[in-house]
């Protein structure tokens, strides 16, 4: 555990799978953690959390929260871009509005919320952005197409970013996991094959939750990693070696 108290975070998505975890931790830890969904969700028992509806495809929804946190805290010190979209959709069934609802979600999202909390992050002491991204698109998985096209632009988002922001102290990394056995994902679309697929492609054999993947968050955000910028850390079980 990290030692976050005089912290403030902001976590998009944080109201279920991998976001609520890492809200969860962070206020653990003792970060005010300010957090979102674009429905309410299950909220974090913890005092040091703030859960406020937002949809961050919606400028004006995203600015009025920035601008609460502003007057509150002043400050943002992490920034986690975690809200995206995997919805299962074919090349056949893609039209032109399919493929513009999972860029705004799985990639112009990280540029809009990054860019409101900019000049916090400058006032920041942290400094530090981690956003969200998947093996998913490395391994050319189908039917992920759209889903593929947007979140590899995170990594390309995150590096120039971090080239771009260095000179201030800003770092931005990201954390790319495998398939996580969310609640979502085990209500919605884990069959027990998939399961028998993972341990057999893995190298270790048990299936990941959220928990194996907010230590590598935590440490992106924390001040143990502050020589490192520009990288994506896999967390996958070993599935993709690159």
């Amino acid at each position: 555990m990290y030692d976050f108290h005089g912290k403030t975070a902001v976590v998009t998505g944080g109201s279920c799978g991998i976001g609520k975890a890492v809200a969860a931790d962070l206020a653990k830890c003792g970060a005010k953690v300010w957090y979102c969904s674009r429905n309410s969700g299950k909220t974090i028992d913890n005092s040091n959390a703030v859960y406020r509806k937002c949809d961050i495809s919606n400028s004006a929804e995203i600015k009025e929260w920035f601008a609460e946190i502003a007057a509150a805290d002043g400050k943002i010190d992490f920034l986690v871009n975690n809200v995206g979209c995997d919805k299962r959709v074919t090349f056949d069934e893609a039209d032109e509005e399919e493929f513009d609802k999972f860029i705004l979600l799985n990639l112009k999202s990280a540029f809009s919320v990054s860019r409101a909390a900019l000049e916090l992050i400058r006032k920041g002491e942290g400094k530090s952005i981690v956003n969200i991204g998947t093996t998913n698109w490395m391994l050319g998985l189908a039917p992920f197409t759209l889903y593929g096209a947007a979140k590899s632009g995170l990594i390309g988002f995150t590096r120039s970013l971090a080239r771009e922001l260095g000179r201030e102290m800003i770092r931005a990394n990201m954390v790319s996991p495998g398939w996580i056995m969310t609640e979502r994902q085990l209500a919605d679309f884990v069959t027990e094959q998939d399961k028998a697929d993972l341990l057999r492609d893995q190298a270790l054999p048990f299936l990941l939750d959220e928990s194996s993947v907010v230590p590598a968050v935590l440490f992106l955000l924390s001040e143990q990693a502050k020589g490192i910028t520009g990288q994506n850390i896999i967390v996958d079980g070993g599935k993709l070696m690159i």
